[in-house]
């Protein structure tokens, strides 16, 4: 296969063809010269690792742990890279988490089952498992919520949310952000 190259004119997520799969390009210069982001065949833990082609695969930065919200280095990275990351990780981080959440969803590592007024979001089956229950009636109105059944709710990789009624018209469907669910 070619060598991944670097998507010029790209706005916020690029997607390359590459050696490792495709690669998702989500920090762009974060110093000069450091682009930052994951590839497809990944580890199943939200992070960041340097994907530039002069960088690639030298730096990788942690973001959850069990659910939880860090920023924990993975080896030693010159404090001036790490700074630079660390104010645009904090800055960035509801878009990166959403962009997490899109590429979980694909990867089959977030399910969800309902059962009552309960949605059951399992995050990493068979590996860093977690999971999350979301109480409908603190979204739907009391005389909505005995009538979502499992039909109604599905994981919407594109915004990144649990959608409720995906089958009728989009201004009539409901939605609950996943990344303020999912990590604390």
């Amino acid at each position: 296969m070619a060598d991944t190259k670097r998507v010029r004119g790209a706005k916020s997520l690029g997607r390359v063809e590459g050696q490792q799969g495709v690669m998702a390009v989500v920090l762009r210069d974060v110093p000069k010269g450091h682009d930052w982001g994951w590839f497809s065949r990944e580890d199943p833990r939200m992070h960041l690792q340097t994907v530039d082609e002069e960088h690639r695969n030298l730096y990788k930065v942690w973001l959850e742990e069990q659910g939880r919200r860090v920023f924990q280095p993975d080896g030693a990275i010159p404090a001036k890279v790490l700074k630079a990351l660390r104010t645009d990780v904090t800055k960035r981080r509801d878009s990166i988490e959403a962009k997490w959440v899109n590429f979980m969803i694909k990867q089959g590592w977030l399910t969800h089952s309902v059962k009552g007024p309960t949605i059951r979001l399992t995050a990493y089956p068979g590996t860093n498992r977690f999971e999350r229950l979301i109480d409908l009636g603190q979204y739907l109105a009391p005389e909505f919520v005995p009538r979502v059944t499992p039909r109604d709710v599905r994981l919407n990789d594109e915004y990144a949310v649990v959608e409720i009624w995906p089958e009728r018209p989009e201004p009539d469907r409901y939605w609950i952000q996943l990344p303020p669910i999912l990590w604390t």
